[in-house]
Formats: C-alpha cells, structure tokens, sequence
C-alpha cells in the first residue's frame, strides 16, 4: 500500500523521497523557501544580490566570446532562466540539445530564445548511438531518458569549457524542488549531485558504454569532464537565487512569446509542461506504472503547496488525469525512432509494470489509489 505525504500527495515510492513525521521533504523545503523571516527561512534579498554579485565576477573574467552558457529546451523554465541573465550586459550562449522527436510547438517555442537576445545552438546527437541509447534504456531500464538526462547536464558544460564561459546558468535543483536528498550543494551542480540525479544513482554513462560496447570517447557528451576540466567554469542552479515557481514562470515566459497548448498536456491537467518533445511524455507514463504516481500528481503538488488547488481537489485532479492511456500520438512516433514493433514496447511497458500497485481485470490494468 502506498503512503501519501499528509500535506501534498507523493507516495513513499518516489525515489529518493524522505518524510518526516508524515511530511516529505519536498513540502518542508517549499515551506522554507517562502518564508521572509531572515532566521527560518531562504533571505531571498540576500540571494539576489549575491547574484549580481556573480555577474560582475564574471563580467572581470572577460571571456572572448561569451559571459553564460544556459541549457535551453524553449520551455517555459528555460525561458524564465535566459530572462535572469537580460539587460546585464552579457553575451549568452543557449545550447539547446534535441535528442529525441521535437513536437512543433517546442520548435516555435524555441525561435524565442535568439528573439530575446541571446544566441542560440542546437546540438544533435549522433543518431545511430542515440537510438541505439534510448532503446537499450527503454527496454533494459525502463527510462528512455536514461542517458539523455546525463546529455542535458553535461554537455552545455563541456561548451562551456570549450568556449571558456565562466559559468552555466542551470535550472532548479531537483534535489530541493521534488522531494530529493537535501543534503547536496543548493547552488553548485557536482559530481555528487550528477551520479545520484542525472545518471540515476550509479549507472553513468562510462557504465553505460562498458555495457553496451560504446566506445566511452563517444558517450563523453553525456558525462561530466574530469575533476581539473569541471574547475574551469561553475554551474548554478538558477533556483538558488530566485524562487522556483511554474506559475510564476510561465507568467514570465509568456511576455517572450512562449505559447501553450490550446488543451491540458496528455497526462496532466496543465498545457504549458513537457510540451516540446514526446519522449518525455513515456518516460513519465513508465513513472507511473513503476511508482504508482504520474505528471498529474507532480502537478497537483506543486500547486497545493502553492494554496493555489486544496489537496481534495488535488486527489481530484489525480484521479481523473494520472492514468490517462498513451496515446499513439507518442508510441508511433517512438516506436518508429528506436525501431521497435509495437507488440514490443507493451510487452517492455508490462515488463516494468509495479505488480505490488497494479492488477489486472479484464485485460486492463488497474490501480486505484487509496489516497485520503
């Protein structure tokens, strides 16, 4: 049976998720994080300032072509983060990487990123490993975003180091904003931090190739450099200094031309999250058959954290949205990518099934949280 958070509703299935007297660390974090008292919680002020601070550091490193490298998707997080970085007199390098099937929205979303004035590259992986790469983690892992999480973190620092960019501005640190370990650097991106959330917890991508016989210098994109290269620029976490908030965001990406879609997103209630490609949209599902919880309940939680939804109206939202079947809007498009049949990818997807949470009736599967 799974145990819910009292005053949000992730389960004691997610991984690395730590409760305290029935409170999960993400909900203890939120409340830290919007308090204004200086002594129990995030000075904010403080963080603002010693953000400018960053940025005139790295105006007096003078550095030949570019200031900040920002990791760019053309979601609204994304956008909200290059925002940051507007108006301060830096040249911004986006690096935008395309490892999968980008959805045409994503594709406009992204032409806003040069529209604000920065620039912007996008890198496409080699593809005949890439595929190779997501089916081989789709189907021995369960993730088909396996290795391309690890591409998303290491690569734009690698450019970095390229180009001699000082520092590379991230987005949130999952281990703070989702109920992670919050033991690890709030503001740093490490190597820690990398091997526990970016190459899930041991399997990294030199592992990874040893495997699968990939030559490791050609899986270098998807991992960290070593220790001496990693000095050579510093990646924050954009969260550290400004409050993260997907409301506020979205609010702040729209003024850029963001747009959204004209309906909520397949498995959740909201239409402006995981928009602009569809790989995610499996990876998300396979969440859900493994832990019992999906994108609905992310979304559900960030918003009674927020007092912006009741946690009934929550449980609500959980219900009608979690378990929405794939469509094959998504499975044709990534069947045909990694080239697989689909009598295979629902054997793989019944294959990583929780048969603990889930039951099937009448050939359908079924699981009915007993959340109260």
């Amino acid at each position: 049976m799974l145990i819910y958070c009292k005053e949000c509703l992730l389960p004691n299935t997610k991984p690395y998720i730590k409760f305290s007297l029935g409170i999960c660390s993400a909900c203890t974090f939120h409340k830290k994080k919007n308090k204004f008292k200086k002594e129990k919680g995030i000075n904010w002020n403080k963080r603002k300032k010693e953000f400018s601070k960053l940025i005139k550091n790295i105006k007096k490193r003078k550095s030949p072509i570019y200031d900040v490298c920002v990791p760019v998707s053309g979601g609204k997080d994304s956008i909200t983060q290059v925002s940051y970085l507007l108006n301060k007199g830096l040249r911004i390098l986006c690096v935008n990487i395309d490892y999968g099937i980008k959805t045409k929205i994503g594709e406009e979303n992204l032409k806003c990123i040069p529209k604000m004035g920065a620039s912007l590259i996008t890198y496409r992986p080699n593809l005949k490993v890439q595929k190779k790469i997501i089916k081989k983690s789709f189907e021995d892992f369960g993730d088909p975003d396996l290795m391309s999480h690890c591409m998303l973190h290491a690569l734009p620092i690698r450019i970095a180091i390229n180009f001699n960019i000082p520092m590379v501005f991230l987005g949130e640190n999952a281990a703070y904003e989702y109920s992670g370990e919050n033991d690890l650097n709030e503001k740093e991106m490490s190597q820690k931090w990398f091997d526990h959330y970016a190459s899930n917890s041991g399997l990294s991508p030199k592992k990874f190739a040893e495997i699968y016989n990939i030559p490791y210098k050609i899986m270098k994109v998807y991992d960290l450099p070593n220790k001496n290269d990693l000095k050579k620029t510093t990646a924050v976490f954009c969260s550290y200094f400004f409050k993260w908030s997907s409301e506020k965001n979205l609010v702040i990406a729209k003024k850029f031309g963001f747009k959204t879609l004209n309906k909520a997103h397949e498995g959740t209630y909201r239409n402006y999250v995981g928009i602009d490609e569809k790989i995610n949209r499996i990876h998300q599902y396979i969440k859900l058959l493994k832990f019992g919880y999906g994108r609905a309940t992310d979304h559900a939680c960030e918003d009674i954290r927020n007092r912006k939804i009741s946690r009934k109206k929550g449980i609500q939202l959980i219900k009608k949205y979690d378990q929405v079947y794939l469509s094959d809007y998504y499975v044709n498009d990534f069947i045909k990518f990694i080239g697989i049949k689909k009598s295979k990818f629902f054997k793989i997807l019944d294959k990583f099934t929780n048969k603990k949470i889930w039951k099937r009736s009448n050939n359908k599967l079924i699981f009915k949280p007993n959340i109260k």
